[in-house]
């Protein structure tokens, strides 16, 4: 087992040693919660990112999904990487105090594409849920988003 995953890490980090058109990101989003969170780039303007984790770092668990696109990019620093500012709408499902919600969920993030595999962003993903009495409990959700692009 410890072999297969050598050699999976191995071919990650060498087919994106040479690819400069990433397609995939996985990484982790801290804010409110822990987040687990997958990105598929279809252009360089548009992106599907999905997430799942705990709300609160409690017993709320949700996840969601948000198709954004890529506003604006800006060579502030070339030597370090470009600049984004994206944006994007979606839904959210998940547990929040052991009743289950539905969601609309917006998201916007800057950040910083480094010329390594790698992405920095701040993002704000404010949410609405529809049931329960969870209202307005999605819109204080601010996060530090850092991906591995492959």
């Amino acid at each position: 087992m410890k072999k297969i995953l050598l050699l999976v890490v191995a071919v990650v980090f060498a087919t994106s040693a040479f690819a400069q058109d990433y397609k995939n990101s996985i990484g982790l989003r801290l804010g409110n919660g822990a987040e687990i969170q997958y990105e598929r780039h279809f252009s360089a303007k548009n992106y599907l990112e999905v997430n799942g984790g705990l709300y609160g770092f409690g017993n709320s668990f949700f996840g969601n999904a948000t198709y954004n696109w890529n506003c604006c990019e800006w060579d502030w620093t070339p030597n370090a990487g470009k600049w984004f500012l994206s944006a994007g709408v979606g839904a959210s499902l998940g547990l929040w105090e052991k009743a289950f919600q539905v969601g609309v969920a917006g998201n916007v993030a800057f950040g910083i594409r480094f010329n390594k595999p790698v992405t920095l962003s701040l993002d704000y993903r404010p949410t609405v849920f529809f049931l329960g009495n969870a209202w307005g409990k999605g819109f204080a959700n601010v996060g530090l988003t850092c991906t591995y692009n492959f």
